[in-house]
């Protein structure tokens, strides 16, 4: 018993820090949707931001997905939806695939060197184990790793398109900010130093990828809550303990690539998902040009698929980015 009381006062004082994402093995192509819609139940001193952080949500996507759960108070043992579900960007499976309408960083890679103990370690240490946390996928097996990201506010966007590579990597980095930052942030009464030393106070964080696209890095926060925004100088941002991993994994010389794809289609056991982002302004895209996107998908893929129209239109309306089911029931 007293064993039992322990693990609860732990519980409710340990921070909530994220556990490792999911690793799902991808077979080429073929695989087009990988992992499943989950809930969280929050403890008495959870914020929605951090029920986000440990299970690997951004603001804004866990955000749109419970309208109606208060963000600093969610209340102890509130259902929170955790839209753990993707549909994998089209485009190639290697490296890295930054999906800028989603918020979201994809790694994809061939061996099993980010799987293993330290999955396990650290969901253990934060006594909140979610067994679908951790897939043993194989040694071999193509894999897919998904994190939440920050991106470039607005006049300040990370590329919507474009394809580099990693070429270098920091830690504990100084931040020089470019003339252009510096008249940004002066635009809007700061004044910043032409160098910000390795600190709390450095928005690089701790760890960063160095890309061969000049005036773009892959870096850490010093400001967690902002990932999932649109926030950044135009760079790509993630949690402390994400870009680490990266870090601490990521080939250099792995491909990079820049999309901006808002409407994602895939099949998954005969089913068609949709899944919708809003737009920069935050507005839901036009329901017919998304059924006319859905059309041509079905076309150039060479499939035959009854869509239920008004699920379309629901999916567009919501625009929260949780892949929904709109293949029409069989009668």
């Amino acid at each position: 018993m007293k064993s039992y009381f322990l693990l609860l006062a732990l519980m409710l004082i340990l921070p909530a820090t994220a556990a490792w994402p999911s690793g799902y093995a991808v077979d080429g192509l073929t695989t087009q949707v990988v992992g499943e819609i989950q809930y969280e139940y929050a403890r008495r001193s959870d914020t929605l931001m951090d029920i986000a952080r440990w299970r690997n949500m951004g603001y804004r996507e866990i955000r749109r997905a419970n309208p109606e759960v208060d963000i600093w108070m969610p209340g102890e043992g509130t259902r929170v939806l955790i839209p753990s579900l993707h549909v994998l960007p089209d485009g190639p499976r290697e490296g890295l695939v930054i999906n800028r309408a989603e918020k979201r960083l994809y790694y994809y890679f061939n061996d099993d060197r980010d799987n293993g103990d330290a999955n396990g370690r650290n969901n253990r240490h934060n006594n909140r184990h979610h067994p679908e946390d951790h897939q043993d996928t194989g040694i071999g097996q193509l894999q897919v790793r998904t994190y939440p990201i920050g991106i470039g506010r607005q006049g300040r966007e990370t590329p919507a398109g474009g394809v580099t590579r990693v070429v270098g990597k920091l830690e504990r980095p100084a931040w020089y900010p470019t003339e252009g930052v510096r008249a940004d942030y002066a635009a809007r009464g700061i004044t910043l130093p032409t160098v910000i030393p390795p600190g709390p106070d450095n928005p690089l964080g701790e760890h960063v990828l160095m890309l061969e696209m000049a005036g773009y890095l892959i870096h850490g926060t010093n400001r967690p809550d902002g990932v999932g925004m649109r926030v950044s100088q135009g760079c790509v941002r993630l949690y402390p303990e994400h870009i680490q991993r990266l870090v601490e994994t990521v080939p250099l010389g792995t491909p990079v690539y820049f999309v901006d794809q808002a409407i994602k289609l895939g099949y998954r056991d005969g089913l068609l998902y949709l899944e919708v982002h809003p737009g920069a302004d935050g507005e839901a895209p036009d329901p017919g040009m998304v059924m006319d996107t859905v059309e041509a998908w079905i076309a150039a893929n060479g499939h035959k698929q009854l869509i239920d129209r008004e699920r379309v239109a629901s999916v567009v309306s919501a625009a929260d980015g949780v892949p929904s089911v709109i293949t029409a029931p069989t009668r």
